[in-house]
């Protein structure tokens, strides 16, 4: 496995573990526990979560089964977080909205914190781009949460070039990633000024989603028969392989695989 560094102090290994669907796929207990030690043997390292995912679910199930009885493998392991994207429920209308107040922010990392059983993430993301978000206000509590020692590092998900630019005019700590949609059926990222960002910054991307959701194996039939036909050329077994190779080798400094995974 390779590892890219994202900070001075801080590598991500080059794929890393989404756990988006880890609730929908009942990935509990030993299952979860599993799945981590697979993801170890085999160099992965990082792992991406989010308030959201399974309202909660998900970041429980992975701290219940890879942290809460052992403490010691924190200092191994890298843990992404994000906020900001308020699910539809009952107490409030079923509105689907983002939030990215301080007190949003704050509660959300704390219940990130507990259910994950760690006193700190490595990087925490703002997860959407929020027309509502008061940059000041926002740069203020995330750098106070570095001060506090909850969050090393800082980055943004979903991000536009011109967000990106915005975000970072406004926060004392640099912004170490942008989370973004890349893959062979999703190239505005390439067109858009997201990678142009990078370069400038010098930062890592992490492309999520590489495999388009799994929807390559179901996608117009142009672009499956070219991957079809690239994985023969080069003597691979798997479609899957040369999407991953397609994204390794963008013009950018370095990229980070989001891997979501599906029916592992």
């Amino acid at each position: 496995m390779d590892y890219v560094d994202v900070a001075k102090d801080l590598k991500f290994s080059k794929v890393i573990a989404g756990t988006m669907r880890a609730s929908q796929e009942g990935l509990s207990g030993k299952k979860m526990a599993d799945f981590v030690e697979r993801c170890l043997n085999a160099g992965v390292t990082t792992f991406d979560h989010a308030d959201i995912y399974g309202y909660f679910e998900s970041s429980r199930l992975f701290g219940e089964a890879a942290l809460r009885d052992n403490s010691s493998l924190r200092d191994r392991i890298q843990i992404v977080t994000k906020f900001n994207i308020v699910l539809p429920r009952e107490d409030n209308g079923y509105a689907h909205y983002y939030d990215s107040s301080v007190k949003h922010l704050n509660d959300s990392l704390n219940r990130s914190l507990e259910v994950l059983h760690t006193d700190y993430v490595d990087v925490l993301l703002i997860h959407r781009l929020d027309p509502l978000l008061n940059p000041t206000e926002v740069a203020e509590a995330l750098d106070s949460l570095i001060k506090q020692g909850k969050v090393r590092h800082i980055g943004i998900s979903n991000a536009s070039y011109t967000y990106f630019e915005m975000i970072s005019k406004y926060t004392t700590t640099p912004l170490v990633t942008n989370q973004v949609e890349i893959n062979p059926l999703y190239t505005d990222t390439f067109f858009n000024g997201v990678m142009d960002s990078a370069l400038i910054h010098n930062i890592p991307v992490m492309a999520w989603s590489p495999l388009a959701g799994s929807r390559l194996t179901g996608c117009e039939f142009c672009v499956r028969e070219i991957l079809e036909q690239m994985a023969r050329k080069y003597g691979t077994d798997s479609m899957d392989k040369i999407a991953y190779a397609f994204i390794n080798n963008i013009n950018c400094r370095s990229h980070l695989l989001d891997y979501r995974f599906h029916r592992i």
